[in-house]
């Protein structure tokens, strides 16, 4: 999802005050040490947190009142987002990158996400090669059933890429007989499972191991369709029984087939670098039958200095969201081909976009989210503004305080309906530097033809603000203290600039809390817990905690997430580092590093 920025960026000027429990280790870990608490098959799944009611954050270092799991069940994928449809059972997984899949998920029960079933959709082209739109017809592919308890098991027996699979050299663009040709995000490859290893693992066993710890390439061994790009956001029409999917760029394997004879080529569409929001059909069983496409970016524009992509559309669509009424989908850009990332109102019954939202230089809109369910007289917008100044916007900095990124909201005076006619004033493009530096919400909608005046958009958490002890957005250790040499996040003290999603949560005793995931390399997470004001709808924060995530072996590059039906918090974990590289690399990995700096790893020790 993010557009990554430089490793370190000195910030004098942001407040980031390394309280009490900050400070490094007194004694670091060797990487031998580090590897022993983890493993590269630790990283790739949903993390979830849920809140116990009543207890607030209490005055430890991390939150009393949450605790996180790591659903292992749900395969080792880049997750983009999980996203759990209204029979709290189904999850459809955003599988963000280069020759990714579409993945499904069916728990055993509603609301427990700990067994099920894992599938990869087999997609078939309706129409000819180099088409510039297509529809498909969607075959569903088990990987079989599997707890998380029992994955667990198996990493933590050590098990490598080397224990579950034989690998043969490409010759002449062609795999050895015997040898299945796969080209998936970790590229092509000439792979067959191992029928038994040194663990004591039986053909049978190692299989399993494989649809979970090596989901990508088992799947594509499969027959799955592995030729997705940059899949993104997902969100669930209930009136049109229609599931939307954000394509941010519609190139790499979407485009052409793998040069690696023996891959099928399930996906051959024209290039279009600002993307698109596809929609499949969905049925009664929440199982999607087919796809096509609900609105395209562009046109794209390939000597254009800036804006790339017409302003007047959707440009590398990212996070989508559906919950303001039945008829309007959300689609927020994570673009270069826009100056400006913008947050569009889609009208699902006239195709028209009406901008609502812009953001600074070089930030991405992350995070939109509709909650109806937080106070009986407001309606709550959220959405997160990550690494402003970013990327090709650094050269517009003027002081360090553009630099943090934004957590928001947007306080709606009224009680919106699924049938209500609901139209937003259009935002205009930001013309002036003023309005390119800020973020800019339009003024007013209307609501069944009636015109409601809205306050703006409203600042919950910057990166770095402090309370107490806790500073929102710090990279900790196991131990709550500030990992020895580290260079992430993107402000001085170890402290991130890519919040990606927060969500709210209101308790059963009427407790009210943010929590809000990094997108870094060493993931975090913190909680908060808010106050409202009734009067004004006005959310502030009266207190911080970072989560403990050591049940989770930590985190690392936490991207989309949402709040589930059953009152928690569900996030992915978007790298799913090759564990082949891995291994073959002498399990040496710089960005791995970074994770690895949460059991007390110091790079500069290596």
């Amino acid at each position: 999802m993010s557009r990554f920025l430089k490793s370190l960026i000195v910030v004098p000027g942001v407040v980031v005050c390394l309280g009490s429990f900050a400070h490094a280790d007194a004694i670091t870990a060797s990487r031998d040490a580090a590897l022993a608490q983890t493993s590269v098959y630790r990283v790739g799944y949903p993390v979830e947190v849920s809140i116990k009611s009543g207890k607030g954050l209490g005055k430890n270092q991390f939150a009393a009142n949450t605790e996180a799991s790591k659903h292992y069940a749900l395969g080792r994928l880049s997750h983009e987002l999980s996203y759990v449809m209204p029979d709290s059972r189904t999850v459809y997984i955003g599988n963000d990158q280069k020759n990714g899949g579409l993945f499904r998920f069916v728990a055993d029960a509603k609301g427990d996400l700990s067994a099920g079933e894992l599938f990869v959709a087999k997609l078939t082209q309706a129409e000819k090669k180099d088409a510039l739109k297509s529809s498909f017809t969607i075959e569903w592919i088990s990987l079989g059933h599997a707890r998380d308890a029992q994955i667990d098991a198996i990493i933590s027996k050590g098990i490598k890429f080397s224990q579950i699979f034989k690998t043969a050299e490409i010759a002449d663009n062609a795999c050895p007989q015997s040898y299945t040709a796969i080209d998936t995000t970790y590229g092509p490859e000439c792979v067959k499972l191992k029928t038994g290893n040194n663990l004591d693992m039986s053909a049978d066993e190692i299989a399993f191991a494989a649809s979970r710890l090596e989901s990508a390439r088992y799947a594509a061994m499969l027959g799955g369709t592995s030729e997705f790009y940059k899949m993104e956001g997902v969100s669930f029409d209930p009136k049109r029984n229609k599931l939307y999917v954000a394509i941010s760029d519609l190139s790499q394997g979407m485009r052409r087939s793998s040069k690696l004879a023996g891959v099928d080529d399930d996906i051959n569409l024209k290039t279009n670098r600002c993307g698109a929001v596809m929609q499949l059909s969905v049925g009664p069983d929440f199982v999607a039958t087919d796809m096509d496409f609900l609105v395209a970016g562009g046109p794209f524009n390939r000597s254009a200095v800036i804006n790339a992509c017409s302003i007047n559309n959707i440009s590398k669509p990212d996070n989508i969201v559906m919950g303001l009424n039945d008829d309007t989908l959300l689609i927020a850009e994570d673009t270069s081909f826009h100056q400006n990332d913008v947050l569009w109102a889609y009208d699902l019954k006239t195709g028209v976009r009406t901008r609502m939202l812009t953001a600074p230089y070089g930030s991405e809109v992350t995070s939109p989210f509709y909650y109806k369910n937080i106070d009986d007289a407001f309606d709550y917008l959220v959405t997160v503004v990550q690494h402003p100044f970013g990327g090709n916007g650094e050269k517009f900095v003027l002081s360090d305080a553009d630099r943090p990124a934004y957590v928001g909201f947007v306080a709606i005076p009224a009680k919106i309906q699924g049938g209500d006619s609901v139209d937003f004033k259009p935002l205009p493009f930001p013309t002036t530097d003023t309005e390119k530096r800020t973020v800019q919400f339009t003024s007013a909608m209307s609501l069944n033809g009636n015109e409601i005046a809205l306050n703006g958009y409203q600042t919950l958490l910057r990166s770095g603000d402090r309370f107490g002890d806790a500073v929102f957005g710090r990279a900790l250790t196991k131990k709550g203290k500030l990992p020895v040499n580290f260079e992430g996040g993107g402000l001085k003290g170890g402290v991130s600039v890519s919040p990606d999603h927060t969500t709210l949560h209101r308790t059963k005793a009427g407790e009210l809390f943010s929590i809000t995931q990094f997108e870094n390399k060493l993931g975090m997470m913190y909680i908060s817990s808010l106050d409202l004001d009734t009067v004004s709808g006005t959310l502030v924060v009266t207190g911080l905690k970072p989560v403990d995530l050591s049940a989770t072996y930590g985190g690392s590059v936490f991207c989309a997430g949402i709040p589930t039906a059953w009152g928690t918090h569900l996030g992915g974990e978007e790298r799913d580092y090759d564990a082949r590289a891995f291994e073959a690399a002498g399990s040496v990995d710089d960005d791995f590093d970074k994770y690895l700096a949460y059991f007390g790893f110091n790079p500069k020790a290596k």
